[in-house]
């Protein structure tokens, strides 16, 4: 693994990232992205259920045998999926890297230092929200960019990420660099709405069979393919959602 540039607040910098790059990311606003992210991904009471559960039944047979294995999640938000593997797998090291500098410091306070959340949505009509948090010993958080990974060619057993492909600004780099750092054999497990920002992107990489066709191109052999992994992300107490129609697949190096 490549060293960090520095670290703030027990999150390493593998990118370092420019006052005009955090001014211009939508996800270093605390209340906007990074509670309400919280709300979504750690307080499950608050919607009766944890309401990315889709993602997690699809990806969970495609999960290693290995008792010991690297797992690294990009796009990890405030650390939910990466959290339940390096549970699932005690003896694992397991990586959340992301972009967003607030995300990753929530995710480390709530799964690494266990601290306890205040979560305040109540301009959406819900209750006010504590949350005790978790310390796991086998994960860590750090701030990098999925075009530039910091881990070591061959390294990782398992790489996730989901709601991500679609935000990058080069999909095929990040494509490429999960080819990287995957084992031989290992596998990416993405999920995606494919909600893509610019017009030539939806050119390149849709319908899915083009975004097939790029995978083959990298080196991927496609084990599980479904284009209907349905989210209802939650948005108030009245039971207003959004919902969103991902693509779900599973490669492997």
């Amino acid at each position: 693994m490549q060293p960090f540039t520095y670290s703030r607040k027990g999150i390493p910098f593998f990118h370092e990232k420019t006052k005009l790059e955090f001014q211009q990311d939508i996800y270093e606003r605390y209340h906007e992205m990074v509670v309400r992210q919280s709300a979504l991904h750690i307080a499950d009471e608050l919607w009766g259920r944890y309401p990315f559960q889709p993602i997690l039944d699809f990806a969970e047979k495609h999960y290693p045998q290995e008792a010991e294995s690297n797992i690294l999640e990009i796009g990890c938000g405030v650390g939910r999926w990466i959290a339940t593997l390096a549970k699932h797998y005690p003896k694992s090291t397991c990586w959340g890297i992301d972009y967003s500098y607030q995300m990753l410091k929530r995710a480390n306070e709530f799964w690494v230092e266990g601290q306890e959340i205040a979560i305040d949505l109540s301009d959406k009509g819900l209750d006010e929200h504590s949350q005790k948090g978790e310390q796991l010993g086998n994960l860590n958080f750090g701030l990098a960019k999925a075009e530039k990974l910091p881990f070591e060619e061959n390294s990782q057993t398992l790489v996730l990420n989901s709601f991500l492909l679609d935000r990058l600004e080069n999909p095929t780099m990040g494509l490429k660099e999960m080819y990287r750092v995957l084992k031989p054999t290992g596998k990416l497990i993405l999920i995606s709405p494919l909600n893509f920002k610019k017009a030539e992107h939806w050119k390149v990489y849709y319908p899915p069979s083009q975004l097939a066709n790029i995978l083959k191109e990298i080196g991927f052999l496609v084990l599980d393919w479904k284009d209907d992994v349905i989210v209802n992300e939650p948005l108030d107490s009245h039971g207003n959602v959004v919902r969103w129609k991902c693509l779900g697949f599973v490669v492997q190096k």
